[in-house]
């Protein structure tokens, strides 16, 4: 298990309100470095991981629906996180 005092999530951040002036920073394509890949690699992974074990076990319904959207949901806004380092 790792502890979060290890990790890059223990990092504190400036964040900063997304404004008129930093907006077009948000929406600029900003490859990822080898640390950030690596990090990203590991969240896609878990959520797959849980994604497949919902396909597997849980009966199709609109509950089952929701909760595969809101994997997919949880991925891009990690990935969002990931690439902004925490800012916005």
């Amino acid at each position: 298990m790792h502890n979060e005092s290890d990790s890059v999530a223990s990092t504190r951040v400036l964040t900063e309100r997304l404004t008129l002036d930093n907006v077009a920073e948000a929406f600029r394509f900003q490859p990822w470095d080898s640390s950030q890949q690596l990090v990203g690699d590991a969240v896609r992974q878990r959520l797959q991981a849980a994604a497949e074990a919902i396909l597997f076990g849980v009966s199709e319904s609109p509950m089952r629906t929701r909760a595969l959207n809101a994997i997919i949901d949880a991925r891009m806004l990690a990935n969002a996180a990931i690439t902004f380092r925490g800012k916005f």
